[in-house]
């Protein structure tokens, strides 16, 4: 009985985005918002997904062995991530294989993240650029036992591309991890600034209107060029 919900409900993800889709999507227990847009993805095992008013799922992702994946107000999902879990930390973990991204807080496109241990974007941060990787699980050496712990990007906070957060760690909120950092569990506390390096440490102090924003998305674009900056270029 199991599998065969399984097998509808990844023929339901596979449906282009519509109303009908949506509708079909809560039938089979997935508490999907009327406007919510939800696109083409794989989706494999994931026992619940929710999604809520105005937020959206793009295309080509791959999302498997989850407890939990929860989308905010106008909270959205890029293009061709991967985001997954082995299924033991689903039913060991009681937070464990989860995906929570807060209001207006966002994942751009082909990251890898592994949310064994929760994942939570909170409230208007965001994972940018490409090819982050979010890992919460490994082998604890003294005990030889796996474990996961989990990763937390504060609100308001900026993740850059392609960057490394491991399990336990946590960006403070109104900060940014500069390119190519990573951020370890033993460099959880901290203030807000700038974080940088490997491992990551704070370098700076760190400020902008993107700091107090109350959309998702940035739709303006400056040109250097000309020193012009267009609104809703996008």
């Amino acid at each position: 009985m199991r599998r065969s919900k399984d097998v509808l409900l990844a023929l339901a993800w596979l449906l282009p985005a519509s109303p009908t889709k949506n509708a079909v999507l809560r039938a089979l227990g997935h508490a999907v918002h009327p406007t919510a847009r939800a696109r083409s993805n794989l989706i494999w095992r994931v026992r619940s997904i929710e999604m809520g008013p105005a937020s959206r799922i793009g295309r080509f992702n791959v999302v498997k062995n989850l407890r939990l994946l929860r989308l905010g107000r106008e909270a959205s999902i890029g293009r061709m991530n991967l985001i997954s879990a082995h299924p033991v930390y689903g039913r060991l973990y009681p937070s464990g294989a989860s995906t929570v991204l807060g209001q207006n807080a966002y994942i751009t496109s082909r990251h890898s993240i592994d949310c064994s241990g929760p994942v939570t974007v909170e409230d208007f941060a965001a994972v940018a650029g490409h090819r982050t990787t979010i890992l919460t699980h490994s082998v604890d050496l003294r005990t030889d036992a796996q474990v996961a712990h989990p990763v937390t990007v504060g609100a308001r906070s900026f993740v850059s591309t392609n960057c490394l957060l491991v399990g336990g760690a946590a960006l403070p909120a109104h900060s940014v991890l500069a390119a190519g950092a990573v951020l370890s569990r033993t460099r959880t506390a901290g203030e807000p600034g700038l974080w940088g390096g490997v491992p990551a440490r704070r370098i700076g102090e760190i400020d902008g209107e993107w700091f107090t924003r109350s959309r998702t998305h940035t739709h303006r674009v400056h040109v250097p060029e000309t020193g012009e900056t267009v609104d809703e270029a996008f």
